[in-house]
């Protein structure tokens, strides 16, 4: 995409304008032309730099169902609380999905998808602007987390990314489109599927979990990774037990979304020399492992 392009195509994302269309596939693809590992390392002098990006999707305002943090917003605080070194960025956006009342809405509230990725590549172009002031050599790479709804916003960042490469708040261009290598990790992705979606080539490696216990419809888990390990071995996508929230997080009675959680967990910590997560302890109580029956919340 030509300079002026992107940066007008950057402006109009961010304002609102621009329908971001959804562009992530069943099938990965398995060539790339960024051939730089997504990874990070706390040594001294590495130019490496890892930008988390979280896509967060919430109940709060529910009428039934889940009341407690997602694991992507737990996931969030560990990593803004914790001890990552300067060379981890977190970016984090969240959708209140029963507020929003995406469900009743054409297409599943695509509407507010654009603006939720105008919102985390503000966040993205801050953190590489001030990376690369600091160390003009630093090679930027990307994790995006995303849970239900989430998740699709995280699959369709992927492409956002990768066409328009990665840009100063300005407008300036600090890395030229399909150059930045980019890791998606997904708990149970829900929502409207284009048939258009599909992975950019710099998505070098996924991670998913889909909800096999989920009732509900139009609450399904989507195949954005396809099913089981690809034949190279960069993507897998693994059916768990559980609604969606016993996958994404949510429930007092955590079970089954802290075992996902730790599924997840210990694929993002393979991306880094140094652990950016600690797994969380699994309940024994068999009365905290329970299988919620979602279509019994309503939407």
């Amino acid at each position: 995409m030509p300079r002026k392009h992107a940066a007008l195509a950057l402006l109009l994302a961010m304002t609102g304008w621009l329908p971001i269309r959804s562009q992530a596939a069943t099938a990965p693809v398995t060539s790339t032309r960024a051939t730089r590992p997504v990874s990070t390392s706390s040594t001294t002098g590495t130019h490496d730099r890892l930008f988390v990006a979280l896509f967060d999707c919430s109940w709060k305002k529910a009428r039934k169902g889940p009341t407690e943090p997602t694991t992507v917003a737990w996931i969030h605080q560990q990593l803004i609380r914790g001890t990552a070194p300067k060379s981890i960025g977190t970016g984090y956006v969240s959708t209140d999905c029963a507020h929003d009342n995406w469900l009743t809405l054409d297409k599943h509230g695509e509407a507010f998808a654009g603006t939720r990725l105008a919102a985390m590549y503000k966040q993205l172009s801050v953190r590489s602007e001030a990376w690369l002031r600091e160390d003009p050599d630093a090679r930027i790479s990307l994790l995006i987390v995303g849970g239900s709804w989430g998740a699709l916003q995280g699959a369709e960042f992927t492409m956002m990314v990768d066409v328009l490469g990665l840009h100063s708040p300005t407008g300036e261009v600090l890395v030229p489109p399909h150059r930045t290598a980019q890791a998606l990790a997904l708990l149970a992705p829900t929502g409207y599927l284009p048939p258009e979606l599909h992975l950019p080539p710099s998505v070098i490696s996924g991670f998913q979990l889909s909800a096999t216990d989920e009732k509900r419809p139009d609450f399904q888990s989507l195949p954005i990774l396809g099913d089981g390990r690809s034949s190279d071995g960069r993507f897998i996508s693994l059916p768990v037990p559980g609604s969606l929230s016993d996958v994404c997080g949510g429930y007092r009675l955590n079970g089954l979304s802290t075992r996902a959680a730790n599924l997840l967990i210990q694929y993002i910590n393979r991306l880094s020399t140094v652990p950016l997560l600690s797994e969380q302890p699994e309940p024994d109580d068999p009365r905290m492992n329970v299988v919620h029956r979602s279509e019994e919340e309503g939407p």
